[in-house]
C-alpha cells in the first residue's frame, strides 16, 4: 500500500498546522485548571477547524465548528468560566511535570485523536463536500461520521508517532517544559477570564499559538516537524485505512438519505 503521502498528496498543506495545534489542544488538557483546560482544547480545536473551512473556502457557522471539534461532549461555556469564581491559582510543582504529563500515553492519544478528527475533516473538505456550507445539524452528522470511521478502524497512530515526535523535539530543546508552560500559564489566564468576551479571549489564545508555531526555535514548532517527518517517511496504513474508512461510510450514509 502507498504511503498516505504519495497516495493523498492533497493532505500535505495543511498537515504541520494540524499537527502543531493537536499538539497544543493536549498541552492544555494538561493545565490543572479544572474547566479551563476544557475550554483551551475545545477554543484550539476549534480554530483548527476552521482555518481548514477557510483553507477550502467552506463556510462553516459556529455550531458547526463547536459540533465538528467538540464531537458529543461540549466544551464549559464561556459565561461558566468568567462568573464561576474559579480558583486561578497554579502550583508551580504541576507546572514542572507538566513534561512528564505530556509524554504519558494519555496526552499523545488526544493529540493523536485532534489529528484525526481535523485530518478527517480536511479530507471531506477537500474530495466530499458539495453545495452549502456547514450548519450545526451537517456539522453534527458530520462528526458522527467521523468518529465512525475512527471506532471502525483497527490500529492507532496517536501513540507511537506522537510519543516518539515529542521527544525527538525535547532533545533540541532544552526549555521544552516552560515553553508551552508560558504559553498557558496562571498569568495569562487570568489575564483571559478577567476579559469580557469571549472572542477576545480565543483571539489572543490562538495568536499565542500562531507565533510559537511560526518560530521554527520553538518547542512546538520542532515537535510539529519532527511528527510530519516520522509521518512522512513511515508505511502509514493506519492512516490511509482510517481514509479509506471514512469515504465509505461518508457515502453508503449519502445513499441513505
Amino acid at each position: 500500500m502507498k504511503s498516505l503521502e504519495l497516495s493523498r498528496g492533497y493532505l500535505t498543506p495543511h498537515r504541520r498546522m494540524i499537527i502543531g495545534r493537536s499538539l497544543a489542544a493536549a498541552f492544555a488538557g494538561a493545565v490543572p485548571l479544572p474547566f479551563v483546560d476544557d475550554w483551551l482544547s475545545s477554543s484550539i480545536e476549534r480554530k483548527t477547524i476552521e482555518k481548514i473551512a477557510d483553507a477550502h473556502s467552506i463556510d462553516i457557522d459556529p455550531q458547526a465548528l463547536t459540533a465538528i471539534a467538540d464531537g458529543p461532549e461540549a466544551p464549559p461555556k464561556w459565561a461558566e468560566l468568567v462568573g464561576g469564581g474559579l480558583a486561578l491559582r497554579i502550583v508551580s510543582k504541576q507546572w514542572k511535570k507538566l513534561w512528564v504529563t505530556v509524554l504519558a500515553a494519555k496526552r499523545a492519544k488526544a493529540a493523536g485523536a485532534s489529528f484525526e478528527v481535523a485530518t478527517l475533516f480536511d479530507h471531506y473538505c477537500a474530495r466530499l463536500h458539495v453545495g452549502m456550507g456547514l450548519d450545526a445539524v451537517s456539522g453534527q452528522k458530520l462528526r458522527t461520521l467521523i468518529d465512525k470511521a475512527r471506532a471502525e478502524t483497527d490500529g492507532a497512530l496517536s501513540g507511537h508517532l506522537f510519543r516518539k515526535g515529542l521527544v525527538a523535539a525535547a532533545r533540541s530543546s532544552v526549555r521544552a517544559p516552560t515553553e508551552i508552560a508560558d504559553l498557558l500559564s496562571g498569568g495569562r489566564i487570568r489575564k483571559l477570564l478577567s476579559r469580557s468576551t469571549e472572542i477576545e479571549a480565543t483571539t489572543e489564545v490562538d495568536e499565542a499559538l500562531e507565533m510559537q508555531l511560526r518560530s521554527e526555535s520553538s518547542f512546538l514548532a520542532r515537535s510539529a516537524a519532527a511528527i510530519e517527518l516520522q509521518l512522512a517517511v513511515e508505511r502509514n496504513t493506519y492512516l490511509e485505512s482510517l481514509v479509506r474508512n471514512f469515504d465509505r461510510i461518508y457515502r453508503e450514509a449519502s445513499e441513505e438519505e
